[in-house]
């Protein structure tokens, strides 16, 4: 077996490089980074409001409530409060599932939650 040093490791990258075995890589900006984290971070951030959304109709479903199937994006927390509002328990149960969909909803369209000031959001 052969002795696995720093030394031998640059014996054999530099051969590698002698020889021509080696093409240089492309590496990506730091821009690039950034925005690739960005789209990764929005495409997380709807796939949680799309699951909390889920949530609240799984609820409301118990209770003998039924969504329209389709609900406009962003007008989901409009057509849902009013409705779990009328009752106390569903008020007391989702009221906390419908204000972090609404957050969501907020940061995916670049502005806060009502109610919200910027020395909350820091």
């Amino acid at each position: 077996m052969r002795n696995k040093t720093d030394r031998n490791d640059a014996r054999g990258i530099a051969q590698i490089l002698r020889t021509g075995w080696f093409s240089p890589v492309h590496m990506k900006s730091r821009e690039a980074h950034g925005v690739r984290a960005l789209l990764c971070t929005r495409k997380a951030l709807l796939s949680k409001t799309i699951d909390l959304a889920n949530e609240v109709r799984g609820l409301l479903k118990i209770f003998g409530i039924r969504l329209p199937k389709t609900v406009k994006h962003g007008s989901f927390d409009g057509v849902v409060r009013p409705m779990i509002e009328m009752d106390e328990v569903l008020a007391h149960a989702m009221l906390l599932l419908l204000d972090g969909s609404a957050s969501s909803v907020s940061a995916l369209s670049g502005t806060r939650p009502t109610g919200q000031t910027s020395s909350q959001s820091g």
